[in-house]
Protein backbone atom coordinates (compact mmCIF):
# COMPACT_ATOMS: atom_id res chain seq x y z
CA UNK A 1 0.00 0.00 0.00
CA UNK A 2 1.02 3.62 -1.01
CA UNK A 3 1.91 5.87 2.35
CA UNK A 4 0.19 9.29 2.16
CA UNK A 5 2.51 12.17 0.91
CA UNK A 6 3.82 13.79 4.23
CA UNK A 7 2.21 17.30 4.92
CA UNK A 8 4.00 20.03 5.17
CA UNK A 9 3.51 23.50 7.12
CA UNK A 10 1.89 26.26 5.18
CA UNK A 11 2.36 30.08 5.95
CA UNK A 12 -0.85 30.21 7.69
CA UNK A 13 -0.21 26.93 9.85
CA UNK A 14 2.97 28.72 10.92
CA UNK A 15 1.65 31.80 11.76
CA UNK A 16 -1.17 30.36 13.96
CA UNK A 17 1.38 28.52 15.77
CA UNK A 18 3.15 31.82 16.21
CA UNK A 19 -0.35 33.53 17.34
CA UNK A 20 -1.07 30.88 19.82
CA UNK A 21 2.94 31.37 21.10
CA UNK A 22 2.74 34.97 21.95
CA UNK A 23 -1.06 34.45 23.67
CA UNK A 24 -0.05 31.52 26.09
CA UNK A 25 2.96 33.71 27.18
CA UNK A 26 1.08 36.41 27.77
CA UNK A 27 -1.76 34.59 29.20
CA UNK A 28 0.42 32.97 32.01
CA UNK A 29 3.18 35.28 32.19
CA UNK A 30 1.76 39.06 31.34
CA UNK A 31 2.12 41.84 31.25
CA UNK A 32 5.51 41.48 28.87
CA UNK A 33 7.41 43.82 26.55
CA UNK A 34 7.57 42.44 23.52
CA UNK A 35 11.39 42.16 24.20
CA UNK A 36 10.37 39.52 27.19
CA UNK A 37 8.00 37.94 24.40
CA UNK A 38 10.77 37.53 22.20
CA UNK A 39 12.76 35.81 24.35
CA UNK A 40 10.46 33.27 25.85
CA UNK A 41 9.01 31.92 22.70
CA UNK A 42 12.46 31.85 20.49
CA UNK A 43 10.77 33.95 17.56
CA UNK A 44 11.74 36.84 15.43
CA UNK A 45 11.67 40.81 16.18
CA UNK A 46 9.88 40.94 13.32
CA UNK A 47 7.49 38.24 13.45
CA UNK A 48 6.73 39.69 17.10
CA UNK A 49 6.04 43.41 16.04
CA UNK A 50 3.62 42.13 12.82
CA UNK A 51 1.91 39.83 14.89
CA UNK A 52 1.38 41.67 17.97
CA UNK A 53 0.33 44.58 15.91
CA UNK A 54 -2.75 42.58 14.57
CA UNK A 55 -4.08 41.20 17.98
CA UNK A 56 -3.35 44.62 19.06
CA UNK A 57 -5.87 45.34 16.07
CA UNK A 58 -8.24 42.43 16.74
CA UNK A 59 -8.49 43.21 20.56
CA UNK A 60 -6.86 39.93 21.46
CA UNK A 61 -3.83 41.95 23.22
CA UNK A 62 -3.93 45.45 24.82
CA UNK A 63 -1.39 47.63 26.18
CA UNK A 64 -0.63 47.91 29.95
CA UNK A 65 1.49 50.49 30.46
CA UNK A 66 5.33 50.45 29.94
CA UNK A 67 8.76 49.73 31.90
CA UNK A 68 12.13 51.04 30.77
CA UNK A 69 14.62 48.19 30.27
CA UNK A 70 17.69 50.04 29.19
CA UNK A 71 19.06 52.82 28.23
CA UNK A 72 16.49 54.44 25.05
CA UNK A 73 13.18 54.50 24.90
CA UNK A 74 10.85 52.73 27.48
CA UNK A 75 8.85 49.70 26.09
CA UNK A 76 5.44 49.04 25.93
CA UNK A 77 3.88 46.72 28.21
CA UNK A 78 1.62 43.87 26.22
CA UNK A 79 -1.39 41.72 27.97
CA UNK A 80 -3.58 38.91 26.86
CA UNK A 81 -7.05 40.88 26.71
CA UNK A 82 -9.61 38.60 28.62
CA UNK A 83 -11.83 41.29 29.09
CA UNK A 84 -12.41 42.15 25.46
CA UNK A 85 -14.52 38.98 24.96
CA UNK A 86 -16.91 36.72 26.68
CA UNK A 87 -18.80 33.41 26.69
CA UNK A 88 -22.06 32.17 28.17
CA UNK A 89 -22.49 28.74 30.03
CA UNK A 90 -25.60 27.28 30.78
CA UNK A 91 -26.48 24.96 33.06
CA UNK A 92 -29.62 22.80 32.53
CA UNK A 93 -31.56 21.01 34.54
CA UNK A 94 -34.93 19.32 35.26
CA UNK A 95 -36.59 22.76 36.18
CA UNK A 96 -34.52 25.64 34.97
CA UNK A 97 -31.80 26.66 32.93
CA UNK A 98 -29.05 28.96 34.80
CA UNK A 99 -27.17 31.57 32.18
CA UNK A 100 -23.72 33.17 32.89
CA UNK A 101 -21.57 35.61 30.82
CA UNK A 102 -17.92 35.36 31.79
CA UNK A 103 -14.90 37.04 30.33
CA UNK A 104 -11.75 35.21 28.53
CA UNK A 105 -10.34 35.72 32.10
CA UNK A 106 -12.87 33.53 34.11
CA UNK A 107 -14.48 36.72 36.37
CA UNK A 108 -18.53 36.55 36.14
CA UNK A 109 -19.94 39.76 34.13
CA UNK A 110 -24.02 38.66 34.26
CA UNK A 111 -26.28 35.93 35.58
CA UNK A 112 -29.77 35.14 35.04
CA UNK A 113 -31.92 31.71 35.57
CA UNK A 114 -34.79 30.48 33.74
CA UNK A 115 -37.72 28.22 35.18
CA UNK A 116 -39.17 26.17 32.12
CA UNK A 117 -42.65 26.52 31.93
CA UNK A 118 -43.69 22.72 31.92
CA UNK A 119 -47.10 22.47 32.70
CA UNK A 120 -49.56 20.93 29.95
CA UNK A 121 -46.38 21.28 27.57
CA UNK A 122 -44.33 19.17 25.63
CA UNK A 123 -41.58 18.86 28.45
CA UNK A 124 -38.84 18.32 26.34
CA UNK A 125 -39.91 20.41 23.85
CA UNK A 126 -40.68 23.19 26.56
CA UNK A 127 -37.08 22.61 28.12
CA UNK A 128 -35.61 23.58 24.21
CA UNK A 129 -37.89 26.36 23.78
CA UNK A 130 -36.72 28.24 27.47
CA UNK A 131 -33.27 27.41 26.56
CA UNK A 132 -33.36 29.26 23.18
CA UNK A 133 -35.32 32.36 24.72
CA UNK A 134 -32.58 32.33 27.82
CA UNK A 135 -29.70 32.39 24.98
CA UNK A 136 -31.35 35.06 23.55
CA UNK A 137 -31.87 37.38 26.68
CA UNK A 138 -27.61 36.49 27.46
CA UNK A 139 -27.39 37.48 23.71
CA UNK A 140 -29.48 40.88 24.20
CA UNK A 141 -28.20 44.62 25.06
CA UNK A 142 -29.98 44.33 28.32
CA UNK A 143 -27.33 42.55 30.11
CA UNK A 144 -25.18 45.70 29.85
CA UNK A 145 -22.11 43.18 29.14
CA UNK A 146 -20.57 45.12 26.03
CA UNK A 147 -17.69 42.76 25.45
CA UNK A 148 -18.85 40.11 22.08
CA UNK A 149 -19.55 36.68 23.39
CA UNK A 150 -17.60 34.58 21.01
CA UNK A 151 -18.79 31.19 22.16
CA UNK A 152 -21.68 29.15 24.34
CA UNK A 153 -21.26 26.47 26.31
CA UNK A 154 -24.01 24.19 27.39
CA UNK A 155 -24.14 21.52 30.74
CA UNK A 156 -26.78 19.22 30.29
CA UNK A 157 -27.68 15.91 32.57
CA UNK A 158 -27.18 13.47 29.78
CA UNK A 159 -24.91 11.49 26.96
CA UNK A 160 -23.65 14.16 25.06
CA UNK A 161 -21.42 13.04 21.91
CA UNK A 162 -20.41 15.55 19.25
CA UNK A 163 -22.86 17.93 20.38
CA UNK A 164 -25.92 15.69 20.23
CA UNK A 165 -27.68 15.05 23.55
CA UNK A 166 -27.65 11.24 22.90
CA UNK A 167 -30.29 10.34 26.05
CA UNK A 168 -31.41 12.75 28.64
CA UNK A 169 -33.78 11.13 30.62
CA UNK A 170 -34.41 13.72 32.83
CA UNK A 171 -35.00 16.37 30.40
CA UNK A 172 -37.05 14.12 27.82
CA UNK A 173 -34.60 14.38 25.23
CA UNK A 174 -33.11 11.89 23.10
CA UNK A 175 -30.93 11.98 20.12
CA UNK A 176 -31.17 16.19 20.10
CA UNK A 177 -29.04 17.98 17.98
CA UNK A 178 -28.46 20.55 20.71
CA UNK A 179 -25.35 22.36 19.46
CA UNK A 180 -27.02 22.69 16.48
CA UNK A 181 -29.91 23.88 17.15
CA UNK A 182 -28.48 26.78 19.43
CA UNK A 183 -26.08 27.34 17.18
CA UNK A 184 -28.75 28.52 14.85
CA UNK A 185 -30.53 30.46 16.77
CA UNK A 186 -27.44 32.25 17.82
CA UNK A 187 -24.56 31.58 15.04
CA UNK A 188 -22.09 31.00 17.57
CA UNK A 189 -19.74 28.22 17.96
CA UNK A 190 -21.37 25.60 20.75
CA UNK A 191 -19.76 23.63 23.17
CA UNK A 192 -22.23 20.95 24.71
CA UNK A 193 -20.68 18.79 27.71
CA UNK A 194 -22.35 16.21 30.15
CA UNK A 195 -23.26 17.50 33.83
CA UNK A 196 -20.62 14.97 35.63
CA UNK A 197 -17.91 16.00 33.16
CA UNK A 198 -18.47 20.18 33.51
CA UNK A 199 -18.21 19.41 37.52
CA UNK A 200 -15.12 17.12 37.33
CA UNK A 201 -13.52 20.27 35.11
CA UNK A 202 -14.71 22.64 37.39
CA UNK A 203 -13.57 21.25 40.48
CA UNK A 204 -10.33 20.47 39.08
CA UNK A 205 -10.24 23.93 37.35
CA UNK A 206 -10.62 25.60 40.82
CA UNK A 207 -12.13 23.38 43.30
CA UNK A 208 -11.27 20.27 45.03
CA UNK A 209 -9.69 18.28 42.44
CA UNK A 210 -7.03 21.44 41.73
CA UNK A 211 -3.25 19.66 40.99
CA UNK A 212 -5.24 15.81 41.23
CA UNK A 213 -3.41 14.14 38.30
CA UNK A 214 -6.46 11.33 38.38
CA UNK A 215 -9.56 12.52 39.76
CA UNK A 216 -13.27 11.51 39.53
CA UNK A 217 -16.23 13.82 40.80
CA UNK A 218 -19.08 11.74 41.89
CA UNK A 219 -22.38 13.67 41.14
CA UNK A 220 -26.07 12.35 42.44
CA UNK A 221 -28.41 14.31 41.25
CA UNK A 222 -31.63 12.59 39.53
CA UNK A 223 -29.51 9.64 38.86
CA UNK A 224 -25.60 8.96 39.31
CA UNK A 225 -22.44 9.91 37.17
CA UNK A 226 -18.99 10.40 37.21
CA UNK A 227 -16.69 12.73 35.57
CA UNK A 228 -13.43 11.59 35.16
CA UNK A 229 -9.93 13.45 34.86
CA UNK A 230 -7.05 11.27 33.70
CA UNK A 231 -3.69 12.23 32.98
CA UNK A 232 -5.12 16.11 34.22
CA UNK A 233 -7.52 15.53 31.49
CA UNK A 234 -11.01 15.05 31.05
CA UNK A 235 -11.89 11.24 29.83
CA UNK A 236 -14.93 11.25 28.30
CA UNK A 237 -13.71 7.37 26.19
CA UNK A 238 -15.82 6.25 23.30
CA UNK A 239 -18.93 7.99 22.04
CA UNK A 240 -18.16 9.94 25.67
CA UNK A 241 -20.05 7.71 27.36
CA UNK A 242 -17.69 7.33 30.50
CA UNK A 243 -18.74 7.83 33.65
CA UNK A 244 -21.67 6.60 33.76
CA UNK A 245 -21.59 4.67 36.71
CA UNK A 246 -25.20 4.07 37.10
CA UNK A 247 -25.61 1.31 34.89
CA UNK A 248 -22.79 -0.61 36.54
CA UNK A 249 -24.62 -4.11 37.57
CA UNK A 250 -25.14 -5.16 41.22
CA UNK A 251 -25.01 -8.67 40.89
CA UNK A 252 -25.76 -11.84 38.91
CA UNK A 253 -29.29 -11.47 38.69
CA UNK A 254 -29.11 -8.46 36.92
CA UNK A 255 -28.54 -10.88 33.69
CA UNK A 256 -32.19 -11.22 34.36
CA UNK A 257 -33.30 -7.99 33.36
CA UNK A 258 -32.75 -5.36 30.74
CA UNK A 259 -31.69 -1.68 31.65
CA UNK A 260 -32.42 0.97 29.17
CA UNK A 261 -33.45 4.74 30.75
CA UNK A 262 -32.17 3.65 34.13
CA UNK A 263 -29.31 1.76 34.78
CA UNK A 264 -28.84 -0.82 37.61
CA UNK A 265 -27.34 0.80 39.87
CA UNK A 266 -29.43 4.29 39.81
CA UNK A 267 -32.63 1.28 40.06
CA UNK A 268 -31.04 0.01 43.63
CA UNK A 269 -30.78 3.47 44.71
CA UNK A 270 -34.16 4.88 43.73
CA UNK A 271 -35.56 1.96 45.06
CA UNK A 272 -34.04 2.98 48.14
CA UNK A 273 -34.42 6.61 48.63
CA UNK A 274 -37.61 7.26 46.97
CA UNK A 275 -39.81 6.15 49.66
CA UNK A 276 -39.10 8.95 51.79
CA UNK A 277 -39.65 11.80 49.33
CA UNK A 278 -42.79 10.40 49.12
CA UNK A 279 -43.36 10.73 52.61
CA UNK A 280 -42.45 14.63 52.10
CA UNK A 281 -44.70 14.88 49.61
CA UNK A 282 -42.10 14.66 46.73
CA UNK A 283 -42.91 13.19 43.80
CA UNK A 284 -40.97 11.42 40.52
CA UNK A 285 -37.82 9.28 40.19
CA UNK A 286 -34.84 11.70 41.07
CA UNK A 287 -32.27 10.00 43.54
CA UNK A 288 -30.98 13.19 44.82
CA UNK A 289 -33.74 15.10 46.59
CA UNK A 290 -34.76 11.38 48.10
CA UNK A 291 -31.37 11.66 49.33
CA UNK A 292 -31.70 14.16 50.95
CA UNK A 293 -35.17 13.29 52.47
CA UNK A 294 -33.40 10.17 53.50
CA UNK A 295 -30.93 11.94 55.68
CA UNK A 296 -32.86 14.78 57.13
CA UNK A 297 -35.11 11.47 58.81
CA UNK A 298 -31.59 9.78 59.72
CA UNK A 299 -30.83 13.14 61.84
CA UNK A 300 -34.29 12.77 63.31
CA UNK A 301 -33.51 9.43 64.12
CA UNK A 302 -35.46 7.23 61.88
CA UNK A 303 -34.43 3.81 62.43
CA UNK A 304 -35.98 2.93 59.34
CA UNK A 305 -33.94 5.51 57.36
CA UNK A 306 -30.53 4.32 59.12
CA UNK A 307 -30.86 1.22 57.60
CA UNK A 308 -31.57 2.86 54.07
CA UNK A 309 -29.11 5.49 54.67
CA UNK A 310 -26.65 2.05 55.16
CA UNK A 311 -27.67 -0.09 52.22
CA UNK A 312 -28.21 3.37 50.11
CA UNK A 313 -24.19 3.62 50.44
CA UNK A 314 -23.41 0.18 50.27
CA UNK A 315 -24.76 0.67 46.89
CA UNK A 316 -22.57 3.49 46.30
CA UNK A 317 -19.32 1.84 47.89
CA UNK A 318 -19.75 -0.88 45.62
CA UNK A 319 -19.99 1.44 42.39
CA UNK A 320 -16.86 2.93 43.86
CA UNK A 321 -14.88 -0.18 44.61
CA UNK A 322 -14.99 -0.38 40.41
CA UNK A 323 -14.56 2.68 39.85
CA UNK A 324 -11.29 2.97 41.84
CA UNK A 325 -9.54 -0.28 40.84
CA UNK A 326 -10.09 0.52 37.28
CA UNK A 327 -9.18 4.31 37.61
CA UNK A 328 -6.86 4.19 40.74
CA UNK A 329 -7.77 8.05 41.39
CA UNK A 330 -5.68 10.37 43.62
CA UNK A 331 -9.01 11.72 44.70
CA UNK A 332 -12.77 11.56 44.36
CA UNK A 333 -15.07 14.66 45.22
CA UNK A 334 -18.50 14.22 46.25
CA UNK A 335 -20.82 17.00 43.99
CA UNK A 336 -24.41 17.12 43.47
CA UNK A 337 -26.93 16.51 46.42
CA UNK A 338 -24.33 15.26 48.22
CA UNK A 339 -23.71 18.39 49.02
CA UNK A 340 -25.30 19.31 51.99
CA UNK A 341 -24.45 15.56 53.71
CA UNK A 342 -20.80 15.99 52.26
CA UNK A 343 -18.68 15.56 55.26
CA UNK A 344 -20.93 12.57 56.49
CA UNK A 345 -21.23 10.89 53.21
CA UNK A 346 -16.93 10.79 52.42
CA UNK A 347 -17.01 9.30 56.33
CA UNK A 348 -19.39 6.04 55.30
CA UNK A 349 -17.62 5.74 51.98
CA UNK A 350 -14.03 5.96 53.38
CA UNK A 351 -14.76 3.51 55.92
CA UNK A 352 -16.37 0.74 53.29
CA UNK A 353 -13.24 0.73 50.56
CA UNK A 354 -11.05 0.68 53.56
CA UNK A 355 -9.61 -2.88 53.17
CA UNK A 356 -11.32 -3.79 50.13
CA UNK A 357 -9.31 -2.22 47.52
CA UNK A 358 -5.60 -2.08 46.62
CA UNK A 359 -5.49 2.17 46.66
CA UNK A 360 -8.84 4.02 48.83
CA UNK A 361 -8.29 7.20 46.86
CA UNK A 362 -9.18 10.64 49.37
CA UNK A 363 -12.64 11.43 49.53
CA UNK A 364 -13.37 15.17 49.18
CA UNK A 365 -16.02 17.28 49.77
CA UNK A 366 -16.84 19.89 46.52
CA UNK A 367 -15.39 23.20 47.03
CA UNK A 368 -17.88 24.78 44.06
CA UNK A 369 -21.26 22.98 45.31
CA UNK A 370 -23.80 23.65 42.52
CA UNK A 371 -21.18 25.92 40.81
CA UNK A 372 -19.34 23.43 39.95
CA UNK A 373 -21.01 22.10 36.66
CA UNK A 374 -21.46 25.89 35.33
CA UNK A 375 -17.78 26.73 36.41
CA UNK A 376 -16.54 23.56 34.22
CA UNK A 377 -18.32 24.09 31.38
CA UNK A 378 -17.18 27.97 31.41
CA UNK A 379 -13.77 27.24 31.78
CA UNK A 380 -13.90 24.39 29.42
CA UNK A 381 -15.66 27.05 26.98
CA UNK A 382 -12.81 29.56 27.40
CA UNK A 383 -10.21 26.85 26.44
CA UNK A 384 -12.62 26.85 23.20
CA UNK A 385 -13.05 30.83 22.77
CA UNK A 386 -9.38 31.18 23.25
CA UNK A 387 -8.12 28.33 20.47
CA UNK A 388 -10.98 30.43 18.38
CA UNK A 389 -9.21 33.09 18.84
CA UNK A 390 -5.68 32.07 18.40
CA UNK A 391 -6.30 30.59 14.86
CA UNK A 392 -8.00 33.65 13.78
Amino acid sequence: MKRPAPRTATTRHVTQINRTAILDVLREHGPLSRRDIQQRTGLGSATIERLCSALMEEGAVEAAGQVRQSVGRPSTLLRFASSARAIMAVDVTEYTARGRLVDLGGSTLYEESHTFALEGQDAGAARIDGLLGLVDRLASPETGVTAPIVAVGITVPGIVHEGVVTKAVELDWQEVPLADIVSARSGLPILVENDANATAYGEWHSGALANAHSAVALVLGARLGAGIINEARLHRGHRSAAGEIGFLLTSSASFSRYFTEQGDVDSTLAAQVLPFAAREGLHGKRIGPAFRAMMARCRAGDSEAEQARDEFFDSIALALVATSVVLSPQVIVLAGAFAQYSEESAEQLTRRLVGRIPWVPRIAVSDLGFDAAITGVSALTIEHARSATYLA
